[in-house]
């Protein structure tokens, strides 16, 4: 993770804070307001998940939610960290969100797909695909849109061959590293 520009950008430059942003931002969405999908080996070891807001929902909104790890990174990160925080993962973002799929509030009118992760052993065989297809058939009988973003190079081809269409591109700038930003989006009734 020491490569991943955003997370270096959204922990101000200090990695040590990686599994505070983790909890902060994924806890929240897998137990209170998302929806979460999931791959396990013939063991039952977990080797994929996707984490999914429908419509309507948005992660952080609630104390329960910023008390799960929020106010924890919050306090952890440097005084520019929280303003880059504020500013740029708060407003430009979602900003840039919005303008790419031409949605506004995006998050709050797609099923949007905040996290998507499938262990390095385990790519390559179907399982983000299988996961993918699981929300699609869901979203499919709903009408909505399916929206996401990737800030890896390497999953630009993979979100295509889902089916999502590239919606924007930029490059985020911050004080630590700039790191890139795809939007993609996915009409499941086309």
């Amino acid at each position: 993770m020491s490569d991943d520009l955003v997370m270096i950008s959204f922990t101000g430059g200090n990695l040590s804070l990686l599994p505070d942003v983790a909890r902060a931002m994924l806890t929240p969405v897998a137990l209170v307001s998302g929806e979460m999908y999931t791959a396990t080996d013939e063991n039952g070891v977990l080797v994929g998940f996707t984490l999914w807001l429908p419509p309507g929902q948005e992660g952080l909104t609630s104390e329960e939610e910023r008390q799960m790890g929020f106010y924890t990174l919050l306090s952890r990160l440097s005084d520019e960290g929280k303003d880059y925080f504020s500013s740029v993962i708060g407003k430009e973002f979602p900003a840039f969100i919005d303008e790419s799929t031409g949605i506004p509030q995006t998050h709050l009118n797609a099923w949007w797909c905040s996290a998507a992760m499938v262990s390095a052993d385990y790519q390559g065989k179907g399982l983000a695909k299988a996961m993918f297809e699981l929300v699609s058939e869901k979203v499919k009988k709903t009408g909505a849109l399916m929206a996401l973003s990737t800030t890896n190079v390497r999953n630009v081809e993979i979100y295509k061959r889902l089916g999502f269409e590239l919606k924007g591109h930029r490059v985020m700038k911050s004080p630590w590293t700039d790191w890139p930003l795809w939007v993609f989006l996915k009409d499941t009734t086309a």
